[in-house]
């Protein structure tokens, strides 16, 4: 029987222990980066079941949440059958809920709960979760007859460089670290839409015959830097641009982005940079937990020195006031925001030095 460990796992620990051999009775996995949790499970799939029957020896329940969403007596009674033909069956619960308080597990029967501590060797159970808790009790026992427990959040953004870069390299390519940085920004650090975006990056440069990806690439073929724009937006305010600041608006209104979410963005891209007026540096920014990106840090530190703190307290007072006009119905959204953008513009020829 695999070693027990009672601790969270993350997502080193998890491929450490998958590279070791996948002999565990189940894994319960959770947390932000679906991606990697999708990529264990079909390692474990692909390891255990054969390619040809894996029509067979695959099962997967789906759940909301609820531990009542679950079909128990039957997953309780796939455990219990061998697998047909295939040398082990892989079943998959998502969303079961089993261990998502303390007490949740408690729907289920004392046999229930003994037929998922104690898994045949022929079979292995994947369960993907939203939440788990430590102090589950029905956890802790899977855990001590060898149950692996993982919480694989989002990466690091040191860590996703390497990962793009390695993705590049696989194909061919090699990507500049100002694209992978506004790559990795605008997908909000999440693999799966990081992923996607570089396979439509990679077609075309293999359509092109390019083998460096640099940041106009990144501006020509992804999805659209609503958080650039945003600073650019404020590059503007921030040089009193009145002319320049309305026409921004107007191109991200015309891109149908919502009026209440620029003010939002405008909003919480003034309380950053506030942040950003208070640090030494760039590394400042980093450590106050504001942003993992020394990319974005920067950024915000050469906008922040346009800025004087009082104009910044001002246009967070504006932004404030926009939001209650636009929710208690006082003003039209796109009349709010254009209002706000006039307004900061105003102050900013006064006082921008």
């Amino acid at each position: 029987m695999a070693t027990a460990i009672q601790k969270m796992a993350n997502w080193k620990d998890l491929s450490a222990d998958l590279r070791r051999g996948i002999d565990r009775p189940a894994y319960i996995l959770a947390g932000e980066e679906i991606f990697l949790i999708r990529q264990a499970r079909k390692k474990i799939e692909d390891t255990l079941v054969p390619a040809n029957l894996q029509t067979l020896a695959k099962i997967t329940f789906q759940g909301d949440g609820n531990p009542s969403s679950i079909d128990v007596k039957r997953l309780v009674s796939e455990i219990a059958t061998p697998p047909f033909f295939a040398p082990a069956k892989v079943i998959t619960v998502e969303h079961s809920g089993f261990f998502e308080s303390s007490s949740s597990s408690s729907a289920l029967s004392c046999d229930q709960q003994e037929a998922l501590i104690h898994i045949p060797n022929c079979c292995h159970v994947v369960f993907i979760e939203d939440t788990i808790r430590q102090s589950n009790k029905l956890l802790k026992a899977m855990q001590a007859n060898g149950t692996l427990t993982a919480i694989i959040d989002k990466q690091t953004p040191r860590e996703l460089l390497r990962w793009i870069s390695l993705l590049c390299t696989h194909h061919g390519m090699r990507i500049t670290r100002d694209a992978a940085e506004s790559l990795m920004l605008r997908c909000e650090y999440a693999m799966n839409d990081i992923a996607n975006e570089l396979e439509t990056v990679f077609l075309f440069h293999r359509h092109t015959g390019q083998n460096v990806i640099a940041l106009e690439d990144i501006d020509l073929i992804c999805r659209e830097d609503t958080t650039g724009k945003i600073f650019d937006l404020t590059d503007a305010i921030a040089e009193g641009k009145m002319d320049r600041a309305l026409q921004m608006l107007d191109a991200m209104l015309a891109r149908r982005e919502a009026p209440l979410y620029i003010q939002t963005m405008l909003a919480r891209q003034t309380r950053d940079l506030m942040v950003a007026k208070s640090c030494a540096s760039a590394a400042d920014v980093v450590k106050s937990g504001l942003t993992k990106s020394t990319f974005f840090a920067n950024k915000l530190m050469r906008q922040s020195k346009r800025f004087t703190q009082s104009k910044l307290e001002r246009m967070m007072e504006d932004c404030f006031r926009a939001d209650v006009a636009i929710k208690t119905g006082r003003l039209d959204d796109e009349d709010a925001v254009s209002m706000l953008v006039i307004g900061a513009c105003s102050a900013a020829s006064g006082t921008f030095r």
